[in-house]
């Protein structure tokens, strides 16, 4: 990559870091505003189906950055503010994720029980978890510029959950992990996208479909170790090496950047909304990769997942070296 590029993708990153932490700085005002007061009051009716991770995950997490990162990337796409309206929309996306995820993960729900979840007025929801999920559920929907759609997308995810439950099994291939990583991803990010106005156009439907995959290998790569000890089978949990986990990252991003630039969009709103997702996802996945990778060394240069510590796992992206290093590969990254 040559010295001009880097430069250059310096220069630009600065303004993008200060328009994601400002994205981030109105979420929160938001948050603060129109969604704190109703978690106090789900406190208090609580009938203990909800903790206090509950809360975090939609004060701190997806109520957070689906908005504040994803929702933003895709008005910079479309070149447009987000409304009043998308914002709530996709803050209640974002509260019911953490939830709904529980109900397969945590709350062991039968598939038949959660699929009727997704219906309107369904009068077997009583427990905290599910109301909570439910009023989300029905704010998003009455926010939405096309409630079908919107209901359809998340019929994928839920498919797509029901299909990850495979990844408990010990006789999937590596591609049949790698499709339903990506399946999960893909479906999560076109239903988020179902928030905003325009609706997506086919073009864009397929490049967020894939782009929502990588996001998946992403999260894949910083979860390993909650993922070893719930015996997940994830393309990092079962590697033996990191080293073709980065390539197919890098290769993938690369196929989607091509992608993103073939689409009918400005170059800049383009660039734009791939810095965001790139400071905000991708280059952070980088960090991690280093820091699984280098554990190698002390497992006779083998990746052994089983073999690391709590702390050879996790990859702490609060701390200042790291967000440097994720910094550095923004900038000498994969080129867009």
């Amino acid at each position: 990559m040559n010295f001009y590029y880097q430069i250059t993708r310096t220069l630009k990153l600065v303004p993008t870091i200060l328009n994601i932490l400002n994205y981030l700085s109105v979420q929160r005002s938001f948050l603060s505003k129109n969604i704190e007061p109703i978690l106090s009051e789900a406190r208090k009716g609580n009938d203990g189906n909800l903790d206090e991770t509950d809360f975090t995950k939609i004060n701190k997490y997806y109520g957070l950055a689906v908005p504040a990162i994803l929702g933003e990337a895709f008005c910079v796409l479309h070149d447009k503010k987000m409304s009043f309206v998308e914002r709530w929309t996709a803050t209640a996306q974002g509260a019911m994720t953490g939830l709904f995820d529980d109900f397969f993960d945590k709350a062991c729900l039968s598939d038949d029980a959660i699929a009727k979840m997704l219906h309107e007025n369904v009068p077997e929801i009583k427990k905290s978890n599910e109301k909570f999920f439910d009023f989300f559920y029905m704010k998003a929907l009455r926010g939405a510029p096309d409630k079908k759609k919107m209901q359809q997308a998340l019929m994928e995810v839920y498919n797509a959950q029901v299909e990850s439950k495979k990844q408990a099994e010990q006789t999937l291939t590596e591609e049949e992990i790698k499709n339903i990583s990506f399946l999960k991803g893909g479906t999560s990010l076109l239903f988020y996208r179902s928030a905003f106005l325009p609706l997506a156009s086919i073009e864009e439907e397929k490049l967020l479909y894939h782009l929502g995959g990588i996001m998946q290998l992403a999260n894949d790569i910083f979860d390993v170790y909650k993922d070893r000890e719930q015996n997940i089978k994830t393309l990092v949990t079962t590697a033996n090496h990191i080293s073709p986990i980065r390539r197919l990252f890098e290769q993938e991003l690369g196929a989607c950047y091509k992608e993103a630039y073939n689409m009918s969009f400005p170059k800049k709103n383009i660039t734009g909304f791939l810095s965001i997702i790139s400071i905000g996802i991708f280059s952070r996945a980088f960090v991690c990769l280093d820091q699984l990778e280098k554990n190698e060394s002390a497992t006779n240069n083998e990746f052994a997942v089983h073999q690391y510590t709590r702390k050879q796992l996790i990859c702490d992206m609060d701390k200042k070296r790291n967000m440097l290093r994720s910094a550095a590969y923004h900038i000498s990254g994969i080129k867009f």
